[in-house]
């Protein structure tokens, strides 16, 4: 008799679930991301000048210290555009119902 039971229980549901006046499905819009600007998806470059003297050295060290800074606050900017992009999706999710 118990298996008889879940078949009714099963067909019941199915009834029921059939029997519904709501038509369309409730769902969360989707998370809106901007994509990172085209201005820090450059690739890091540094040019660097013939090493002919010993001035040349800490000019080219110089040079190099100033594009890894450049390139350094870059990596910080994407951090901090992914961290506002996804504050934003974390409240898009919490406002849907």
């Amino acid at each position: 008799m118990p298996r008889s039971k879940n078949i009714c229980l099963a067909l019941s549901l199915l009834i029921c679930a059939g029997c519904s006046t709501r038509s369309e499905v409730a769902s969360a819009p989707p998370p809106v991301y901007d994509g990172i600007p085209a201005g820090l998806m450059t690739r890091c470059t540094v040019q660097d000048i013939a090493l002919v003297s010993t001035g040349d050295i800490v000019t080219s060290r110089g040079i190099y210290k100033e594009g890894f800074e450049k390139c350094a606050a870059k990596v910080d900017a994407i951090r901090d555009h992914d961290a506002k992009a996804r504050a934003a999706a974390r409240v898009v999710e919490q406002a849907a119902p």
